[in-house]
């Protein structure tokens, strides 16, 4: 506790200093001309969370990414801004205010619920579930979602966010969260110490009427220039609450798109009516007509069209008044291409279809998950949209057995098999049975055949008239496969049944995607083309032949804030045209030029969304926002309002005055119009008719700038751009010139799941609103996995969940600030460990110590500068080479830390500025100590000051602690930059020899170890060769090695270095390494064969030490004096090998003769023990 008291009473403090003195408030340079100017900045965003709550450990995680970012250009001497907004946008706060108001409705206030456990859902889910029936429009959720989603009560959700009890009814409002829960992030992120400009702050929504008027001014701009429009398109819908559901009202599901499927109508044979059409025909021929007629058409039918399925089928439709329509079972599927390849078609056994109208003369049997897709589409015979026009229910063991017409098979007629896998929830649960190159199918397809399991006989299957004739068709051929892959291909992996899972899915990957885009079709009406090129035109062909219907669903189940499954509907709305061709382009081209997204499997997943991206519904009937401003019945959603707010960020603080929802506003709202943003944001240059006449060059209009001016002003911020303000065109000018300067947006952090929609949106409309200036599209993204919480699944449920301010009441800031950023770096998932936070309190704790320490224990001595260290600097001395190779360490920790910063690699930075440095540190202090001399006070000052720099990229508050109180210096830390990256990196140049040195030491010292283990080892007669152990130690160096050993090395190395594709590339020797030694020995170095063993055995040592050393492995002469730096190092070479004294010699100069020193090689000395 005491430890975490000190950091948390330093973190206070340096809060205060900072808020006091605006450390993070930032602005363009004095005189700053967007034409000229060149200055180094960087501008960062982070999603603006959604202010339904408490913010938590994940959304800390993922504004760690930009908060650490912004802290690295500090100290690389940028002007760096970080603003931060507040989202409440949207459909979760108005569902959440509405679901309270029905609780304390029914249950007082406070409400008294009739059980902790269940708890009454709102007014809106009670009377849709109360409704349900066969022909409903929607179901609510039942099932684990629906136990962790309505199980509890909004007030006790309330409750459990710390809200008192009095406060509560308040939230029935959806206003009141909108100034609620802002306040409470502030606080906690204030708590954090963030590195943010708070003048920029905002909220969303008409709440604040600038940011209202900005999104106003994006849209319409966007739909004159013809980027939105109205019209009915899909869209993923929710029924309950009657309107487009997009990601952000979303509770799962978010990303989803609608997913077009071609239903495939497979014509149930009507027996009845082919007979009667036979026989009017045969009448109209022969009025004659003896009575044996119906007999004898009867036998003219092949023996299985007197099928009793069907005509069951029918007499129950004929039940319900349906007589003389067509019956279609629609199988869904994705590859229309592949129907010519059908043999029969599989429904679920135990599944529950329905039969419904689509039109008057046309009845469908499919899943009521389809059904309802459907009806929201227009296919429900003209029925209100939404509605199912419902015949009856028809069971999967009803159409089992049956026959139907399938479209584009040759096979006339096909019947209906069970395949108990079929799901009921995706698709229409009817599924066409192409077993040539399904592998499911034609598994599924040789258990009826085999009757494993006893499958035919249990489903009644003829298997000699139902599947034997119905052999699997040739209708694709793929290169190096054949045709009938699947068939070719189960065989092979001998898949023992539809049950083999993994065999089939390893199968299926194969089939489906060397058949789709290297296939050639084999059979049908597109024969000889490429599967891929003729997947749309086969659709197109069933479409006109009336043989399909086109419908959507969602990709995979999406589930509605309101607790709703929803569906894809054709509905009227205004979209933005993201599916653009010439749109698509603009953004391609961002990506490909500008866009840094740090990982390839980012770039390569916006691409992807880029290409598959469509209409996206701009609009919604209800929920807070921005009313579109050209059709107001409307309210803009939740993601569209949020593409291009970080242009908003670099003006906000010239508009609101400081305040959240722009009651402190300096400007009238009235005067904020078009023209206004388009001269702001640097679309014209024609300066706003309405802002100029307000500030007027009259008293009025001088008073009211002045205003404005005193306003704006922040000592020692901005006090010279303020003052330079003379009149409305100076102060507009400013307004511009700060976005001029900021823009472009440098780096966007946020989590993985944002990339397919928000953050491509933000690719998007940044082309569109600044579609002939690309110096304003965005530059960087950077994407994170989500947050673990330690080792797993962060659940509020399962009681694995940790708020910001309740992480950082109990570890201070900075342990929770290391301990994300030790969480992970990368696009996978993170993982937050509580105990490196706590260990973070201790560790910060005694750095602080330590440094104070070491000052305080330190002397003024030579060196006293860099430049009198690099003095010091040769081959050979030894002078200070202790304090050398620290130095080297301290550089090297820089530029190393300050690589991993740069490509948003925290946890290696982190590791790199705190584990690495440290360590450099401890070696040093520990020469010191056994060399019995003081630290040299420069070095640690130098430590002490690139330790603190490195790690106020991560944990500022300890590291501005040891800045003033250990270093003494005054003002912040983040006002002095680290040292220039390229005056290190030229330094490094003439010291990097100090680093070989220690690795040379290290390594020495670990293989003299071995040579004792292997002294200390007894004779084969069990006798102690060193009887009272080792205490004396001699070690010989070698100068040099003999000629051939350099030949060999130098042969070696060169291949190494070799770029050639025939020696491997830079960076490794060839695989034939070995033996292009041994040709270059015999027949170059002309090796005597005798002595070819022992040169070939020295090569494979030398290439397999190359595998872990690289080619320092291969080099014989080093850069320095291995005699000079061990005589240096001798006290940590006594001390590693535990011996009493330890002397050193070249090979030839001491007591052992050199016939015994052999085994030293240049790198490499050896050792005798006495």
């Amino acid at each position: 506790m005491k430890c975490l008291s000190r950091l948390q009473a330093i973190e206070k403090k340096w809060q205060q200093y900072w808020n006091s003195r605006g450390t993070f408030m930032a602005e363009p340079p004095v005189n700053y001309n967007k034409d000229t100017h060149s200055s180094k900045k960087f501008f960062v965003t982070f999603p603006y969370p959604y202010m339904n709550g408490r913010i938590h450990l994940g959304h800390l995680f993922s504004a760690t990414r930009a908060e650490f970012a912004v802290g690295y250009h500090l100290m690389k001497g940028y002007k760096s801004l970080f603003p931060f907004g507040f989202h409440v946008t949207g459909m979760p706060i108005c569902g959440a205010a509405k679901k309270l108001a029905d609780e304390i409705k029914r249950y007082g206030c406070p409400p008294i619920f009739p059980s902790v456990d269940a708890p009454c859902p709102s007014e809106g889910t009670a009377s849709a579930e109360n409704t349900i029936d066969k022909i409903g429009q929607f179901k609510a959720k039942k099932n684990k979602l629906n136990a962790k989603t309505v199980s509890k009560s909004q007030w006790d959700i309330l409750a459990d966010l710390g809200v008192p009890e009095k406060e509560i009814p308040k939230f029935t409002d959806p206003y009141h969260w909108v100034s609620y829960f802002p306040a409470l992030c502030y606080k906690d992120m204030r708590k954090f110490g963030a590195r943010v400009d708070w003048r920029r702050s905002m909220i969303t929504t008409d709440a604040n009427p600038y940011y209202d008027l900005f999104i106003r001014w994006q849209f319409r701009k966007l739909y004159r220039d013809g980027y939105i429009k109205f019209g009915k398109r899909n869209c993923i819908w929710s029924p309950l609450d009657g309107q487009a559901c997009m990601d952000h009202d979303r509770f799962s599901g978010e990303g989803v798109q609608p997913q077009e499927y071609v239903g495939i109508k497979l014509e149930l044979i009507n027996y009845t009516s082919l007979l009667k059409e036979q026989r009017e025909q045969q009448q109209e021929e022969d009025d004659d007509l003896d009575d044996g007629l119906a007999e004898a058409m009867n036998m003219k039918l092949p023996r299985f069209y007197n099928n009793p399925k069907n005509k069951a089928i029918f007499d129950q439709l004929w039940e319900y008044q349906v007589d003389n329509v067509k019956v279609y079972l629609v199988a869904a599927t994705l590859r229309p291409e592949t129907m010519v390849g059908q043999t029969n078609c599989w429904v679920l056994p135990t599944g529950k279809y329905g039969a419904y109208y689509v039109s008057k003369d046309e009845v469908i049997i499919v899943s009521e998950h389809a059904a309802m897709n459907m009806a929201y589409q227009g296919l429900n015979n003209d029925k209100p949209f939404g509605e199912l026009d419902f015949i009856c229910e028809i069971s999967g063991s009803d159409l089992l057995l049956a026959t139907v017409r399938a479209p584009l098979s040759p096979y006339e007629q096909i019947f209906v098999l069970p395949l108990e896998t079929v799901k009921m929830d995706k698709g229409t649960g009817i599924v066409t049975s192409v077993p040539s190159d399904a592998p499911d199918d034609y598994a599924c397809y040789k258990d009826i055949l085999e009757n494993r399991n006893g499958v035919a006989e249990k489903y009644g299957i003829d298997v000699a008239l139902m599947l034997e004739p119905y052999s699997p068709l040739p209708i694709i051929e793929i290169p190096d496969i054949g045709t009938l892959s699947a068939v070719r291909l189960c065989e092979e992996n001998k898949v023992s049944s539809q049950h083999d899972k993994a065999k089939l899915t390893q199968i299926k990957e194969t089939c489906y995607t060397k058949g789709f885009y290297t296939g050639i079709m084999r059979m049908g009406p597109f024969s000889g083309q490429l599967v891929k090129d003729c997947k749309q035109s086969c659709r197109d062909l069933l479409l006109q032949n009336d043989q399909c219907i086109v419908y959507s669903e969602p990709e995979s189940e999406v589930i509605s804030r309101s607790n709703c499954v929803c569906v894809v509907a054709a509905a009227d709305q205004w979209y933005l045209d993201y599916g653009n061709s010439a749109w698509k382009d603009k953004v391609r081209y961002n990506i490909e030029k500008y866009l840094n997204t740090y990982h390839d499997e980012v770039k390569n997943q916006f691409l992807r969304t880029v290409d598959s991206f469509r209409e996206w519904a701009a609009s919604r009937s209800f929920g807070l926002g921005t009313k579109l401003p050209f059709d107001e019945k409307y309210v803009i959603e939740s993601l569209s309002d949020s593409t291009i707010y970080n242009a908003y960020y670099t003006i906000s603080q010239y508009l609101q005055g400081g305040s959240l929802d722009g009651s402190a506003g300096l400007l009238p709202v009235d005067i904020i119009d078009d023209s206004f943003f388009d001269y702001v944001f640097d679309l014209s240059s024609n300066l706003p008719d309405k802002f100029m006449e307000y500030f007027s060059n009259d008293t009025a209009g001088n008073d009211r700038l002045h205003n404005v001016k005193k306003g704006l002003l922040v000592p020692d911020v901005n006090s010279q751009i303020i003052l330079a303000i003379r009149s409305a065109e100076d102060l507009l000018n400013t307004i511009r010139e700060s976005f001029c300067f900021w823009y472009p947006v440098d780096l966007r952090c946020s989590g993985k799941d944002l990339v397919p929609n928000h953050l491509t949106m933000m690719l998007y409309n940044h082309t569109a609103i600044w579609s002939n200036d690309e110096t304003k599209w965005p530059r960087g993204m950077r994407a994170n996995g989500h947050l673990q919480l330690n080792d797993a699944k962060m659940s509020k449920a399962a009681g694995n969940f940790l708020t910001a301010g309740e992480a950082i009441q109990r570890y201070g800031a900075d342990a929770v600030r290391f301990a994300l950023a030790d969480a992970g770096d990368g696009v996978d998932d993170a993982n937050f460990r509580e105990e490196t936070a706590n260990n973070a309190v201790l560790r910060l704790y005694n750095l602080l110590s330590t440094c104070q320490e070491l000052l305080t224990n330190s002397v003024v001595c030579y060196p006293e500068s860099y430049e009198a260290m690099l003095s010091t600097v040769g081959a050979g001395s030894a002078n200070c080479v202790h304090e050398c190779v620290f130095l080297a360490s301290i550089i090297d920790c820089t530029l190393r830390a300050c690589s991993a910063f740069e490509r948003c690699n925290f946890r290696e930075g982190l590791i790199i500025s705190f584990n690495d440095l440290g360590h450099a540190r401890d070696q040093y202090t520990h020469s010191c100590e056994t060399r019995k001399v003081p630290y040299c006070r420069f070095l640690i000052e130098e430590y002490i000051s690139i330790q603190a720099k490195l790690l106020a990229v991560i944990c500022p508050h300890i590291a501005e602690e040891l800045y003033a109180e250990v270093l003494s210096r005054s003002g912040s830390i983040f006002h002095d930059p680290l040292p220039s990256q390229d005056a290190f990196a030229e330094m490094m140049k003439c010291m990097r020899v100090f680093l070989r040195i220690d690795d040379y030491v290290q390594a020495t010292i670990a293989r003299l170890k071995n040579y004792l283990i292997d002294a200390l080892k007894p004779r084969k007669d069990g006798t102690a060769k060193l009887p009272n152990g080792a205490k004396t130690a001699q070690v010989y160096v070698a100068q040099d090695c003999p000629e051939w050993q350099m030949r060999i090395a130098e042969f070696l190395l060169n291949m190494y270095n070799d770029k050639s594709e025939e020696c491997g590339g830079l960076g490794a020797l060839p695989k034939d390494a070995s033996s292009r030694v041994s040709k270059y020995c015999t027949e170059v170095l002309g090796t005597p064969k005798k002595d070819l063993q022992k040169v070939m055995k020295y090569a494979a040592q030398l290439i397999a030490t190359s595998k872990t050393d690289g080619p320092d492995a291969l080099v014989t002469k080093l850069p320095f004096s291995e005699h000079s730096v061990l005589v240096a190092y001798s006290d940590a070479v006594r001390s590693g090998l535990g011996v009493d004294q330890v002397s050193f010699y070249a090979v030839g100069e001491g007591p052992i003769p050199p016939e015994s020193c052999k085994a030293a090689t240049p790198g490499k000395p050896i050792v005798f023990f006495e």
